[in-house]
């Protein structure tokens, strides 16, 4: 076999096998074919085995000392303290070690550079970690754009964000195809179709008007035919009226949708919800954090560390040093947004409305005075829990405020 065994093999299992063949109730054969070794590899194997037993640690692997991964005291003072919150203290995240992350986190606190394997190979050598079978990456399809703004992967994961509130919450992303750069990040207990504008608000009013959003079929971004032995629609696809579909429509933005049952081709955004899996549940865990709001924080730390300095494994660039070069060469698409937009009335919840012999319309379940004829077709834009407006035709004529 091509890989090593400690990448294949637990070391548990490596211990049994072992334990096996010198009790002699498996065969050298039996052992080699278990292990996927030769005999002169098994039997080194064995011999260190036997040797731990004697009080020395057994590892599959060995390797010799490199002044290269040689920490100062200092540094390992701090990682001592990290690796026995990660191996005793920690609750969901007990024992699971992450040493992208912890390199990231000794990089902010000494200011220099550090590598995950280095840091690793400390964990291996004091006893904290034992090398496990690596995890098969899903593999995504990707393609690239030709600059910042061409394209905006745009998704959400519903996810155990903040352990000490023991329900999960939502955490909707926006990143550039282009530069890797995240361009929106929010943290919600609820995912709706108002957050998920609010998110784009958010972001075409940092950065500008992008091309294209490239999206998968929640029904929150797309009216998707059902059918149903009870129910027949008259509707086809994408002829429902979808807020997010229209309010991206009105600032002229385009829709890109992945394969139906093919969600995990927005590769890009589906590899940063994983980097994030890794480290905001675990700081929120660490830090005792319960309120979102202070979540969200943490989140914006991760995410300006992720833009700003952290070198991508694909691009080989920082995120926001590849943004800034593209534009620098003519090669942003991002179009200003006009300051005329009313973006309240652009990214709000519109609801149709026809007044009544009264002048009133019903809304929330009481009446409201609009002094309109019957049958005047409204539109009402609400702003969830802080106000509506009503609309005839392009033109305002009332806002309320709940």
């Amino acid at each position: 076999m091509n890989e090593r065994i400690h990448k294949r093999l637990p070391v548990g299992f490596v211990e049994e096998v072992l334990e096996a063949f010198n009790a002699h109730r498996i065969s050298e054969k039996e052992a080699m074919g278990l292990l996927g070794l030769g005999r002169s590899r098994l039997h080194q194997l064995r011999k260190r085995w036997l040797l731990s037993n004697r009080g020395r640690p057994f590892r599959l692997w060995q390797r010799r000392e490199n002044a290269f991964h040689v920490l100062s005291e200092e540094v390992k003072q701090w990682l001592d303290r990290e690796l026995q919150y990660i191996r005793r203290e920690a609750n969901l995240f007990r024992g699971k070690f992450n040493f992208a992350f912890l390199a990231e986190q000794a990089e902010k606190r000494f200011h220099r550079s550090f590598s995950r394997n280095s840091l690793r190979l400390y964990a291996l050598k004091s006893g904290y970690y034992h090398a496990t079978p690596e995890e098969k990456g899903k593999v995504y399809t990707r393609f690239e754009t030709s600059g910042p703004g061409a394209l905006f992967q745009h998704d959400s994961s519903y996810h155990l964000w903040v352990p000490e509130r023991a329900n999960k919450h939502y955490l909707i992303l926006t990143k550039d195809d282009h530069s890797r750069r995240v361009v929106g990040a929010r943290l919600v207990a609820r995912e709706t179709s108002f957050e998920h504008l609010q998110t784009v608000r958010e972001t075409v009013t940092s950065y500008g008007i992008p091309l294209a959003y490239y999206l998968d079929n929640h029904s929150i971004f797309r009216f998707v035919l059902h059918r149903g032995i009870h129910v027949r629609y008259k509707l086809r696809e994408d002829e429902g009226e979808i807020q997010f579909r229209r309010a991206l429509g009105d600032l002229g933005i385009g829709i890109v949708y992945t394969r139906k049952r093919q969600a995990q081709a927005k590769g890009k955004v589906e590899k940063l919800f994983d980097y994030l899996q890794r480290r905001l549940p675990y700081l929120c865990e660490k830090y005792k954090i319960k309120d979102c709001s202070e979540a969200q924080k943490i989140l914006e730390e991760l995410v300006n560390y992720y833009n700003d300095q952290r070198v991508h494994e694909e691009t080989g660039q920082i995120p926001s040093k590849r943004w800034q070069e593209a534009i620098t060469n003519g090669k942003g698409k991002l179009r200003s947004l006009d300051p005329s937009i009313d973006l309240d009335r652009v990214f709000s919840i519109h609801l149709k409305r026809k007044a009544r012999k009264d002048g009133t319309i019903m809304f929330m379940g009481r009446k409201w005075f609009i002094g309109c004829p019957e049958g005047t077709l409204l539109t009402i834009c609400l702003i969830p829990n802080q106000k509506f407006m009503v609309y005839r035709e392009d033109k305002k004529i009332w806002e309320f405020h709940l």
